[in-house]
């Protein structure tokens, strides 16, 4: 099978290793995955850069990265922010924990392809894309280029859906049952009763299971929103 799945941010450390295992063995299998929130690779990029396929792609995830560097401090906003009020109560202690957290979740496979924001995917592999931090904005981006599933880690719970399957992966059990009506995966048993491997392995069951139909909760409720980047500064 051929699936472009959508790998995106975290506001914890938990799940980010599980969904970088969850990404190699869907590239294993001939699937693609696309990384995308560049703000959040700032600070780890080199981990990326280093595992380009060649020359090309290398000068591109370089330009990927200065580019977006450039768009910041062409409105005027600084590069490295420090983590926002949320990400420090997710227990996020400085930025390097958001950036290698981000770099997780893109596994160990090279990195194949670089999209320019509303660039349709086409190289089969780990693609990265051109997309701001912003849930949303990003979410829809990546669903423009192709992603046919979105898989959103969090460590605190959000309900916002996009325009394909946006499903919410969480960080621990309490969060899980505390926010059962938002959070269709738990990968908190990664710290409790389960290997990494394992985790991975049964998201990619899951995963299989919204591929062939299956509703995650924000399409039981109804939701499908959309944001497309604007005019000015979008983090």
């Amino acid at each position: 099978m051929q699936e472009f799945i959508k790998i995106n941010r975290d506001s914890s450390i938990i799940p980010t290793p599980a969904v970088g295992a969850f990404s190699d063995i869907l590239i294993s299998k001939g699937g693609t995955t696309i990384l995308t929130e560049v703000p959040e690779m700032f600070g780890a990029e080199t981990i990326l850069m280093n595992r380009c396929r060649d020359e090309e792609t290398f000068r591109r995830t370089v330009k990927l990265i200065n580019g977006f560097k450039e768009y910041f401090t062409s409105h005027n906003q600084t590069i490295y922010e420090n983590p926002s009020p949320g990400n420090i109560k997710g227990g996020i202690s400085t930025l390097e924990d958001k950036f290698l957290g981000c770099t997780q979740k893109s596994g160990s496979s090279p990195v194949c392809g670089v999209l320019e924001y509303g660039e349709r995917v086409r190289e089969k592999g780990l693609n990265l894309l051109s997309a701001p931090g912003n849930d949303l904005v990003a979410a829809t981006a990546l669903a423009v280029s192709g992603a046919q599933i979105v898989l959103f880690t969090t460590g605190r719970g959000t309900p916002f859906a996009t325009l394909v399957p946006a499903m919410k992966i969480s960080s621990n059990s309490k969060l899980a049952g505390y926010k059962a009506g938002w959070i269709d995966f738990n990968a908190g048993e990664m710290v409790e009763t389960k290997t990494k491997d394992q985790v991975a392995m049964e998201l990619f069951q899951y995963v299989l299971r919204v591929a062939s139909g299956k509703k995650v909760k924000s399409e039981e409720a109804g939701f499908h929103d959309l944001a497309i980047f604007k005019q000015g500064v979008t983090l």
